[in-house]
């Protein structure tokens, strides 16, 4: 539970799935904000529904941003449960336009451009400092929501105002980086050091998301350089424990930059709702409290990833490998491709299925990380490289590692793939780590998955959109 969430009652905007961003643009949800007549209440709401959009509809209670990831790049597999048959598409590289997880990402994310447009239309560039912080929010917003359409989708329409054409084409690759890059610089010069409230952005936060943006668009000097601001800032650190990083009790901890806030009762304030990963990872037979349950569907890690773990690794302890059921037997997990993860444990506050725990978007281990790969791919190993790979290492309790056994910068380039494997499985990383790294396709393929192209690096734009809007092309391959 977030005891530091404003309970705010949001302007609710119910959109099925299927509703292309034209529509979205063509609504009159706000004609009551206008620079004449904005109350704070107003404007607290839309931005708020701002948030919800980025959080709570994208995210799907923590699912999408999970398994799109998860199932893509061979981290677990899936079995049972209605959502198999979004689940399967994705292991099996047979996904379609009409996917629903594409629609219903690329609308909420418009969503969030449009409330976050509205707001810097209507939001006046005074001296005000509650009017400043909504305007520098509703930037960090709308380059937050770009950052994920472009990973999913590669170049989209840019909406920068909420009286654009509803039918754009397409900006160009340079067109995407530089309006992401400006949103984000102008957010990280206005927001606080601190968030005003929970779950809200900080400086830190646009500065970790900025970052990462240059680690996926492979702006090495850039990476160098954010980072070094961020580890100087002094305000980020890694945790003693891996484990507490995730507690729910531990929220808000000195290692997350941003994290997506949950609720276990609902949307409510900045807070998307519910996290339901537990809900499609665990068996049905698994002891529960009597407020906690799950789906039918079951997500499980593979042996080999488990086998891979150095002994005494502290990450590979938030795994679970056998159980005894809710009849009494024991049941073998590991050994059967069954591991389950509780790197999310159950929220004692949960609502049936929903639980509260807070989903990291950017943690300061990937910002050490980051820096790492960028330096290597600058300059070679390094002695900093092997210097910030082993400050990871020795939180997670096993051996550092010497200049020496990376004998190139492919030899690195590697190790790290694997580094961020082990410090990042259940954060929805895999995907973007592989396309980077070139070896997203191959390692499909290496998997049977012999439909892989080089195309599906990329999403196909969603059928809603492509009916609704004559001047977008769809992705190559597609």
């Amino acid at each position: 539970m977030k005891k530091y969430i404003l309970k705010i009652i949001l302007v609710v905007v119910v959109f099925m799935h299927t509703t292309s961003c034209t529509d979205l643009l063509d609504a009159n949800v706000y004609s009551e904000l206008d620079p004449q007549s904005n109350s704070e209440e107003i404007i607290m709401s839309t931005l708020y529904n701002a948030y919800s959009s980025a959080q709570l509809r994208y995210y799907s209670g923590g699912l999408t941003r999970f398994y799109v990831s998860a199932m893509c790049s061979g981290e677990n597999w899936n079995e049972g449960g209605a959502i198999a048959a979004r689940l399967n598409p994705l292991r099996s590289f047979t996904w379609a336009s009409n996917h629903h997880d594409l629609g219903t990402s690329w609308n909420a994310c418009y969503q969030g451009i449009r409330d976050a447009n509205t707001l810097l239309e209507n939001v006046g560039e005074e001296t005000d400092p509650f009017k400043k912080l909504v305007r520098a929010e509703a930037t960090f917003i709308r380059g937050w929501c770009y950052v994920v359409l472009y990973d999913l989708f590669g170049p989209v329409p840019l909406r920068t105002s909420t009286l654009d054409n509803p039918e754009l084409a397409k900006a160009t690759d340079d067109e995407m980086k530089m309006q992401i890059e400006k949103d984000m610089l102008q957010a990280i010069q206005s927001l606080p050091d601190e968030p005003v409230e929970y779950g809200r952005a900080s400086k830190g936060a646009a500065m970790g998301i900025l970052c990462k943006f240059y680690l996926n668009t492979k702006q090495w000097q850039k990476v160098v350089e954010l980072s070094q601001a961020i580890i100087d800032m002094g305000k980020y650190d890694l945790l003693q424990n891996y484990k507490d990083v995730f507690a729910i009790a531990n929220e808000g901890n000195k290692e997350l930059l941003w994290a997506l806030a949950r609720t276990a009762s609902g949307a409510s304030g900045n807070s998307g709702g519910g996290t339901y990963l537990q809900a499609i990872t665990f068996p049905t037979d698994y002891p529960l409290a009597s407020n906690q349950s799950v789906y039918a569907a079951k997500t499980y890690f593979y042996d080999d990833f488990l086998d891979s773990f150095e002994e005494g690794d502290e990450r590979a302890e938030l795994f679970v490998r056998d159980y005894i059921n809710t009849s009494g037997n024991h049941i073998q997990l590991y050994g059967n491709d069954k591991s389950l993860t509780l790197k999310y444990e159950f929220d004692p506050d949960a609502v049936g299925p929903a639980n509260g725990n807070d989903m990291p978007a950017v943690r300061y281990s990937d910002i050490l990380l980051s820096r790492a790969e960028a330096l290597n791919e600058l300059n070679g190993p390094t002695q900093e490289s092997v210097d910030l790979i082993n400050e990871v290492r020795i939180r997670a309790g096993v051996s550092v590692r010497t200049l020496a056994d990376f004998p190139s910068k492919e030899a690195m380039r590697s190790a790290l793939l694997k580094e961020r494997e082990w410090e990042f499985y259940a954060e929805a990383k895999g995907r973007q780590d592989q396309i980077r790294q070139g070896v997203f396709i191959s390692r499909a393929q290496e998997r049977g998955i012999t439909v892989a192209k080089a195309h599906h690096v990329l999403f196909p734009i969603p059928l809603s959109e492509m009916n609704a809007n004559s001047n977008i092309e769809q992705n190559p391959g597609y």
